[in-house]
């Protein structure tokens, strides 16, 4: 299986200006500014010594974004004054992983990789990369834990073409109850 993680990110940084930044467009015509930042590779070394630590193997379109990022922020959006909000998606470094793993209520789930949105994690199901299952992302909002159907690379994929929105929630919503839920 070839892995499309760099070409998604590839074509991300494309679309940045010289300080990281763009305008994109969100909900109903909202016009944002956000940026992305990405930290250095993780080495192969740091990679297999986490797998070991956790004694799991870490899915391979996972470890081609950790080759290329140990973690990054993508889709934080800006204020006018030049302030970052904070929002968007956080992908953990390894040594973040391992942090977050020390909460209960995450690491009873899986591996937590990443935070976005208000109080949603992205969990590595560990059960399901022990079997193979290839849809093994998670998502856990608040205190909601669901199968995305998907792995790491497609969801990143999706969130960067649907410029940082919750496009996993968008099946649910219809005009007969869309104007309702907002």
């Amino acid at each position: 299986m070839s892995h499309f993680v760099q070409n998604t990110l590839s074509g991300l940084k494309k679309l940045l200006n010289n300080n990281d930044q763009m305008k994109i467009i969100s909900y109903e015509g909202e016009v944002r500014d956000i940026t992305c930042s990405f930290n250095s590779e993780a080495c192969t070394a740091e990679i297999e010594k986490f797998e070991n630590e956790n004694s799991i193997k870490l899915p391979e379109d996972y470890k081609a974004f950790l080759a290329l990022h140990n973690g990054a922020r993508i889709y934080e959006s800006i204020e006018e004054d030049g302030e970052k909000l904070g929002d968007g998606l956080e992908i953990f470094s390894l040594d973040e992983i391992k942090e977050y793993q020390e909460i209960e209520y995450l690491s009873e789930h899986g591996i937590p990789i990443a935070h976005l949105l208000n109080d949603c994690y992205l969990i590595l199901d560990t059960e399901k990369l022990k079997s193979g299952d290839p849809n093994y992302l998670n998502i856990l909002e608040f205190t909601d834990l669901s199968s995305l159907n998907l792995n790491f690379e497609i969801f990143l994929d999706r969130y960067i073409i649907s410029q940082g929105e919750a496009f996993w929630s968008w099946p649910i919503y219809t005009a007969e109850n869309y104007y309702r839920t907002r």
